[in-house]
């Protein structure tokens, strides 16, 4: 119920965005607050060092207990505090950081499958978006793919996994037996443990994506210009999964 709650407030607090910083209220108040998707560069188990999409430094001031399971590479959603006043170093583009709450939102796999085999990867839960407007999906850089899905669950978010699956032999999606689109094709796959689900929460996503790329590019003999994701999508609490998938697309560069 504890990661239920933070995963609402992460709902709450990046509607405007993947990463957002803000003032408390009050004049004299110097105390800004944050929250990013961000990448774990170092884990001192004193101190802990992460990188952002937007090529800020984030150091934290003590370490963060609640981060033990986390190593270099590793992607992680945060809540963190700082002072505006002396905590921000413009010329590094380097904030010294409190984390007020964390979640560790990579490790989730992506498989390559042949297209008959695709029963052995379907879901058993639909979600709700992953592209609402304000959150959409984005390339973290050339390899991880970083998702907001938005879904419905009961009680415990631990029960709820996500994965990619995509055809090894139809990497632009299958349509009867054609290519579905003219990019690298992924197919998000949710599935749960519990039943009765009704509260709708959100949770940040990522997926190392690079032998997706690295099979498309040995294929087509180029980069993808862009990158489908495939949703079985529903605002229903039914439970039940469309039997059609909704694209999202977005434009991948190679850097």
């Amino acid at each position: 119920m504890k990661q239920m709650k933070f995963l609402l407030v992460a709902l709450m607090a990046v509607v405007m965005g993947m990463s957002v910083t803000s003032c408390m209220n009050g004049d004299d108040n110097t105390t800004g607050e944050g929250y990013t998707v961000a990448k774990v560069k170092d884990n001192s188990f004193t101190s802990m060092t992460f990188s952002t999409y937007d090529g800020y430094t984030l150091v934290t001031k003590e370490y963060y207990s609640g981060l033990s399971n986390v190593n270099s590479d590793d992607f992680v959603y945060l809540a963190y505090t700082y002072d505006r006043e002396t905590d921000i170093d413009a010329s590094t583009k380097t904030i010294s950081i409190t984390i007020t709450g964390a979640q560790k939102v990579s490790g989730n796999a992506v498989n390559g499958i042949m297209n008959a085999d695709n029963d052995l990867y379907k879901s058993d839960k639909p979600v709700i978006t992953i592209s609402d407007g304000y959150l959409v999906p984005l390339m973290f850089d050339n390899d991880n793919l970083v998702l907001p899905i938005q879904y419905y669950a009961k009680e415990d978010a631990t029960k709820h996994t996500f994965n990619l699956v995509y055809y090894t032999d139809k990497l632009k999606g299958d349509k009867n037996g054609e290519d579905k689109n003219d990019g690298l094709t992924l197919y998000l796959r949710h599935k749960s443990t519990e039943t009765g689900e009704s509260i709708a929460i959100f949770s940040y996503k990522t997926f190392d994506i690079s032998q997706a790329i690295i099979a498309y590019q040995g294929k087509y003999s180029s980069y993808p210009s862009t990158i489908y994701i495939e949703t079985e999508k529903s605002t229903s609490t039914d439970g039940k999964v469309p039997e059609t998938t909704t694209p999202v697309s977005i434009t991948y560069t190679h850097k």
